[in-house]
C-alpha cells in the first residue's frame, strides 16, 4: 500500500447525511444573520467563526456517518441526528444563544412536566420553524430511501478525534453540537474563599437590624399588621410605566399603585428562575451558583424569615397558582422556610374556573379569589393571629401560550414571545385590583401591608435575547418592588440606591418591629438609606456570570472565559459602554471584583451546610 492509499484511509468521505447537515447549518446561518443573532453577521470575524462552525460540523457529521455503516441503524440515527440539529439551531435562533449543558443538567428533572414541555417546544411552533421542519422531514425520507452502504474505514474515528480537538479548543464557535459539547467540557471554576472570617457559621445572628421606622407609626397602626407578599411571575421592570407600540400602557393598574406607596426603581431578583428567586426571598441568602438549592441540597439546615414571623405570633401561609408543589421541591422548602400552611390553587379549583386556566395555570383573578376563600377558613381556625401570606402567581409564565383571544387586549394575533408576554402581563395587571377589592372586604385585614414584586425577571429582546438563562443584562434581573401600607408609608420613589430579593425579609422584620431573633439573613431593610451594601446577581448558566451592583456601577465577570465588564447604569442603562475597555479606575474595579468573595463564601456555606448550627 503506497502513501496515498494509506492517507485515503484517514480522509473522511462525506455522505448524504453530512451534506444534509451542512445544508441545514447554512440555512440557519442565513436565519441567524437575518434575525440579528450575535456572532452571525457579514463582518469578517463572524464569517471566519461561521466557517469554523462548518468545519466542526463536517468532522462531527462524517465521523458519525462513517462509523454507522449498518443501514437499519442509520435509518434510526439519521432522523434523530437531523432533528437534534434542527432543535439546537431553532433554540439558538429563538433565544439568541446556543444551548448550555448546565441548563439541561440542572433542569432535566422538571423537563417532562406538561407545562415545561410546552415551554421547551414553544419556540419550535412558529410557521418558519415548521416550514424548516417539513423540509427536514422530506430530506430525512430521501436520505433513508437512498441510503447506501459506505466503506468501513478509519476516517470516521479520525474525524471524531479531530472534532474532539476542536471542541476543547478555546474558540467559542462551532455548530450546535459542538457548542453544546464545549459547554459540557468547559470548567466553571468557582474559587474557594479562605480565611475571610473566623466564625464557623458567619451568617448566624441573634438580632435583626432596625431602622426605627416603627417609631413614627400612627397609634392606630402600632398593632401587628397583616403582611401580603405577592410574587408576580416573570415581571420585567422595563414594562412598568412603559407603553406598547400603539401607545397602550402595559401595566396601568400597577402604575397607579406606585403613587400610593414606596417604589424602588433599582430592585433586582438575585437570579433567574423561580426556585432561585424564592431562595433569595424567603431565606434572605444568595441562590446557589451550582445547581438548585431546593433540589440539590434538600438536607440543608436553614430557616427562612417566615419562621421568625411564626415565632412572633404570625400565621404563615404560602399559596401558589401553579398546581404542583413538588416541582423543584418547592413544597418541602416552603415548610423549611417556616410556612405553617403550604397550599396550591389545585386544592381549591372549581369547575367554573376552567375557562380561566391556560398556559402554566390559572389567571390571577381566580387565583386571588380562591386564596381569600382559603384565608377565611384559616382565619376561622386562628382568629387572633395576624397573617403573613405569600402569593405566587403563574399567569405570566413564559411562553404565555394558550391565552383566550378575547383576553388579548394589546396584540390580537401575537407573533412572538414579547407580544404574548405583553398580553399576559396586561391581563395580570388588569386583575391586580381584584386582590385589593377582596382585601378591603375583610374587616380582620384592615391593617395590612402589601408588597408587590416578582420571583424573577425575563428579558424581552432588549439586547436581542428571549432567554433569561443566557445573559447578564439588567432586564434579566431587574424587577418591580412596591410596598403599600395605607396610613403609614408615604408615596416615595427611590432611584439612587439598589436593593434585591434578599432584602425583603429584613424589610418586613423592620416594619413589624421584630429585632430579637436567631437568623441567617444576609439582606438589609430597604428603609436603611445610610449603609452601603452591594447587590449580587447570579447567572449560573452560559458559563456563569457573577455580578455586583454598587449603584451606579455594575461589575460582571464571566467565570468560564474570565472576561470582565463594567457599566455605569445611571448614564448607560442599556449597558452599551464597557468601562473596562476605557482604563477605568483600577482601584474601584479591584474593590468590586474583591466584593464577589461574598458570593463564593455563600456557595461554600451551602456546600458545607454552615448557615446555622444543628
Amino acid at each position: 500500500m503506497d502513501f496515498r492509499q494509506a492517507l485515503k484511509q484517514f480522509i473522511p468521505v462525506p455522505g448524504f447525511l453530512t451534506y444534509s447537515m451542512l445544508v441545514i447549518q447554512l440555512v440557519f446561518f442565513v436565519l441567524f444573520n437575518n434575525r440579528g443573532v450575535s456572532g452571525y453577521s457579514t463582518g469578517p470575524v463572524d464569517i471566519i467563526l461561521m466557517f469554523f462552525g462548518i468545519v466542526t460540523l463536517l468532522f462531527f457529521a462524517t465521523g458519525l456517518e462513517l462509523l454507522i455503516v449498518s443501514i437499519p441503524v442509520r435509518r434510526i440515527v439519521t432522523p434523530v441526528v437531523l432533528f437534534c440539529q434542527w432543535a439546537l439551531n431553532s433554540y439558538h435562533l429563538s433565544s439568541g444563544s446556543s444551548l448550555d449543558f448546565t441548563l439541561v443538567r440542572d433542569n432535566l428533572g422538571i423537563s417532562f412536566s406538561p407545562e415545561a414541555l410546552s415551554t421547551i417546544s414553544s419556540p419550535f411552533c412558529s410557521w418558519d420553524f415548521m416550514v424548516l421542519f417539513a423540509i427536514l422531514a422530506v430530506w430525512v425520507i430521501l436520505e433513508i430511501k437512498f441510503t447506501i452502504m459506505l466503506r468501513r474505514g478509519r476516517g470516521g474515528i479520525f474525524s471524531l478525534i479531530v472534532w474532539s480537538i476542536l471542541v476543547i479548543m478555546p474558540i467559542n464557535a462551532g455548530d450546535g453540537f459542538t457548542l453544546f459539547a464545549k459547554s459540557a467540557v468547559a470548567k466553571n471554576p468557582v474559587q474557594p474563599v479562605k480565611e475571610i472570617v473566623s466564625a464557623e457559621y458567619p451568617f448566624e445572628r441573634n438580632s435583626i437590624a432596625s431602622t426605627g421606622m416603627r417609631f413614627s407609626l400612627p397609634l392606630s397602626k402600632k398593632g401587628r399588621p397583616n403582611v401580603f407578599l405577592i410574587l408576580i411571575e416573570s415581571f420585567n421592570a422595563n414594562f412598568v410605566e412603559a407603553k406598547a407600540s400603539d401607545g397602550v400602557d402595559y401595566t396601568p393598574s400597577f402604575n397607579s399603585l406606585i403613587k400610593t406607596g414606596l417604589y424602588m426603581d433599582r430592585f433586582y431578583g438575585n437570579s433567574i428562575q423561580t426556585c432561585k428567586g424564592q431562595a433569595a426571598v424567603f431565606f434572605s441568602v444568595l441562590p446557589s451558583i451550582k445547581r438548585k438549592l431546593f433540589v440539590d441540597y434538600p438536607g440543608l439546615n436553614i430557616e427562612g424569615f417566615p419562621a421568625i414571623l411564626a415565632a412572633s405570633g404570625y400565621h404563615t401561609v404560602y399559596f401558589q397558582a401553579y398546581h404542583n408543589l413538588k416541582f423543584d421541591n418547592t413544597g418541602e422548602y416552603m415548610k423549611k422556610a417556616g410556612f405553617s400552611v403550604v397550599k396550591s390553587y389545585r386544592e381549591f379549583k372549581r369547575k367554573e374556573d376552567n375557562p380561566h386556566i391556560w398556559g402554566w395555570g390559572v389567571e390571577d383573578k381566580i387565583f386571588y379569589e380562591r386564596f381569600f376563600e382559603m384565608l377565611d377558613s384559616e382565619h376561622g381556625k386562628f382568629p387572633d393571629k395576624p397573617v403573613f401570606a405569600s402569593l405566587c402567581t403563574v399567569g405570566t409564565h413564559i411562553p404565555c401560550d394558550g391565552m383566550p383571544p378575547e383576553e388579548r387586549t394589546i396584540y390580537k394575533d401575537p407573533k412572538n414571545i414579547k407580544e404574548k408576554y405583553s398580553n399576559a402581563l396586561r391581563l395580570s395587571d388588569s386583575q391586580l385590583p381584584r386582590f385589593f377589592e377582596l382585601l378591603k372586604k375583610r374587616k380582620y385585614l384592615d391593617n395590612s401591608i402589601v408588597i408587590i414584586t416578582a420571583d424573577h425577571s425575563f428579558p424581552m429582546r432588549e439586547h436581542g435575547v428571549y432567554n433569561n438563562e443566557v445573559c447578564f443584562y439588567d432586564e434579566t434581573f431587574r424587577i418591580p418592588f412596591l410596598i403599600i401600607w395605607d396610613g403609614v408609608i408615604k408615596p416615595e420613589r427611590v432611584k439612587d440606591r439598589a436593593y434585591s430579593q434578599i432584602d425583603i425579609g429584613p424589610t418586613i422584620a423592620d416594619m413589624l418591629g421584630i429585632t430579637k431573633a436567631k437568623h441567617s439573613m444576609t439582606g438589609m431593610s430597604v428603609f436603611n438609606r445610610k449603609s452601603a451594601r452591594p447587590v449580587y446577581l447570579i447567572q449560573p448558566y452560559n458559563g456563569c456570570f457573577l455580578q455586583v451592583v454598587n449603584y451606579p456601577l455594575k461589575y460582571i465577570t464571566h467565570i468560564r472565559t474570565g472576561k470582565e465588564y463594567l457599566f455605569n447604569i445611571a448614564i448607560d442603562p442599556m449597558e452599551k459602554v464597557n468601562l473596562m475597555t476605557q482604563g477605568f479606575d483600577p482601584e474601584t474595579v479591584g474593590k468590586l471584583r474583591d466584593s464577589l468573595k461574598a458570593v463564593y463564601l455563600n456557595q461554600q456555606l451551602i456546600e458545607k451546610d454552615r448557615f446555622r448550627r444543628r
